[in-house]
């Protein structure tokens, strides 16, 4: 018995061994964009992927989503960290996460779901504008090894093309249409 212990934990050390050298590959020799660049405030990404828009608030679908529905929500105004938001952007971004998971239910009927938000690149934060993740879950994924392992490989997926971008973005802006005021 100690010795399949044994095989299982090397195995389980080569595993996450390969795909952490996965990951530092696929960063170290992928093309970086510019210093400056914000994907948030690039036209040809919100042009494909904007679902809702306000005076204050973008909500957009991800290129990268870990479940179908998954969204992002986003300030209009370049803001990098969550205290440089104001209280009106705070509180339009809650209102449009509620719209968002209002359409998100009724399009892949969900019944759950997980709001991220990064605040800074030593944690994670990738892009430099404040968005917050919205990750919908439904009543029978209850597994949360599926969860994480969704989560940590949802940057090893392919993106979706700009054609499932469009769609998924009309099927919720048609949803939120819908939606009373």
């Amino acid at each position: 018995m100690r010795i399949i212990k044994k095989i299982c934990l090397f195995m389980g050390l080569l595993f996450c061994l390969t795909i952490g050298l996965y990951f530092f590959a696929i960063k170290a020799f992928s093309p970086q964009p510019p210093l400056n660049y914000c994907a948030f405030c690039d036209p040809k990404v919100l042009d494909g992927q904007t679902f809702y828009e306000d005076d204050l608030v973008i909500a957009l679908c991800t290129h990268r989503p870990v479940f179908p529905g998954h969204s992002l929500i986003i300030p209009k105004r370049h803001v990098e960290r969550f205290e440089e938001l104001s209280d009106e952007e705070i509180s339009r971004i809650g209102k449009v996460i509620k719209k968002v998971n209002d359409a998100t239910v009724n399009i892949f009927h969900t019944s759950a779901y997980l709001l991220l938000q990064k605040n800074g690149h030593e944690v994670g934060q990738t892009v430099p504008h404040v968005h917050f993740h919205y990750i919908p879950r439904k009543a029978e994924d209850s597994s949360v090894i599926k969860f994480l392992a969704n989560m940590f490989l949802a940057n090893a997926k392919p993106p979706l093309s700009a054609a499932e971008s469009r769609k998924t973005a009309n099927t919720m802006k048609q949803a939120i249409e819908t939606l009373p005021p």
